[in-house]
């Protein structure tokens, strides 16, 4: 699913350069689900930036289901990205103007989806993540747990095949952050995602299939 091959990103600090990532190489199989750890500043999130097309590398390549995502000029990889990953992050970023429902239907408008199926999906993702009486709730009404759970929904509304997720409990508390991460493996495993999680919790990765550590990429 995904192969990583010579992946070198840096970048320029109070005129300094700092380098995140050196020749890095990894392979990810379909459905596999992996969890990225290591000291802050070693890459985690880069990395997962680098993957979606959201940032660019400064060397190597980065194929995702046999695309290149690195030699995508920027509406390529926009396009790549609204039809094939799933983003979850770890602020939510909901847009606060709209309600749950058309927070869920907004990735699908952008890529042209058919409406009516596109409402019987959400209300099906909904239900599933434990929200099915939210639909007309705006995200300031929602808890954390709540919102994080509808970013979730959005993230799996266009059907991606791969999931990325950024420190998804990083602002909840630990019985909430418990439930959303019991959410998100049941529906990875459910769905067969390849899913690949930023994390700083040993409890967390526990629970993928493989942990990396960025610290020390070489010794997994």
């Amino acid at each position: 699913m995904i192969r990583i091959s010579g992946l070198c990103k840096a970048y320029l600090e109070g005129g300094r350069e700092r380098r995140v990532l050196h020749d890095f190489c990894a392979t990810v199989a379909a459905g596999e689900r992996l969890a990225l750890v290591g000291r802050s500043g070693c890459g985690k999130s880069t990395l997962l930036n680098l993957m979606s097309g959201m940032d660019r590398p400064d060397a190597g390549s980065i194929h995702v289901d046999g695309i290149d995502v690195a030699s995508l000029g920027e509406r390529e990889a926009t396009l790549f990205r609204r039809r094939h990953i799933g983003f979850v992050f770890q602020f939510f970023n909901l847009v606060p103007t709209l309600t749950v429902l058309e927070n869920l239907l907004l990735p699908l408008e952008l890529n042209g989806f058919d409406r009516h199926r596109g409402h019987q999906d959400a209300r099906e993702l909904l239900d599933a993540v434990g929200l099915p009486d939210r639909e007309n709730s705006f995200p300031d009404r929602l808890s954390g747990g709540e919102q994080q759970r509808v970013a979730i929904a959005r993230a799996l509304i266009h059907r991606p095949r791969l999931l990325l997720a950024d420190e998804p409990t990083g602002t909840l508390d630990a019985t909430t952050g418990d439930q959303v991460l019991a959410l998100l493996d049941a529906v990875s495993r459910e769905r067969q995602l390849t899913t690949i999680l930023v994390t700083h919790s040993t409890e967390v990765a526990a629970r993928m299939d493989r942990v990396l550590d960025l610290s020390h990429p070489e010794g997994v």
